[in-house]
């Protein structure tokens, strides 16, 4: 991924510092297994999967290393070199969860980024999605490639501007960095029925 680095001396208007830890047991990743649950992506798996049944989708080619923020330097273990916005290598409801880290907020278009999980997501899985806590700080200094940020109630109001999913569950992960919310899809409606 490329993108502008922050002016050389630039200070950000909130400073974020990211927390230490255990990578083997992994806060965000722990929230995240218990989503997933049958055949399911994990969208910018970049160097570390939620699960190792997930299917790695990133953008970044496996092998590849990544450049900014806490990927840099480290290795794809992606199974499928894709954008997450683009998920055409599965059918309307073929999967049973899509689950994203740190990912989301990258995305140009965040409704269309949504409108893809829910489509590829059956009646009934679900998108479990972990994104930086704008409110704990500058989120986009810390990550140039970063287009968008979130707090928990911005996130649900755009889950819920999107259609075809609902909002089930949202909590801080890591205390002054991230929260999760998760999303169950919805069957849709009988035609003919009012």
């Amino acid at each position: 991924m490329t993108g502008p680095r922050p002016p050389s001396g630039a200070v950000p208007l909130r400073p974020l510092k990211p927390p230490r830890v255990d990578e083997v047991n992994h806060p965000e990743a722990l929230a995240l297994r218990p989503y997933c649950v049958g055949r399911g992506v994990d969208v910018g798996c970049g160097h570390r999967k939620v699960a190792p049944h997930c299917i790695g989708v990133d953008i970044l080619a496996s092998g590849d290393e990544g450049e900014y923020g806490v990927v840099r330097g480290q290795v794809s273990v992606a199974d499928i070199q894709a954008s997450g916005d683009d998920l055409h290598m599965f059918a309307d409801g073929e999967l049973d969860y899509v689950v994203s880290r740190h990912n989301l907020e990258h995305y140009i278009d965040v409704v269309k980024t949504l409108k893809e999980w829910a489509r590829v997501t059956r009646p009934g899985g679900v998108v479990a999605m972990i994104v930086p806590d704008e409110r704990a700080g500058d989120t986009i200094f810390l990550d140039p490639t970063h287009k968008h940020v979130f707090t928990p109630e911005s996130l649900e109001r755009l889950v819920g501007v999107v259609g075809g999913l609902r909002v089930v569950k949202s909590e801080v992960v890591t205390p002054e960095w991230s929260f999760l919310t998760v999303a169950q899809k919805v069957a849709p409606e009988p035609e003919g029925l009012s």
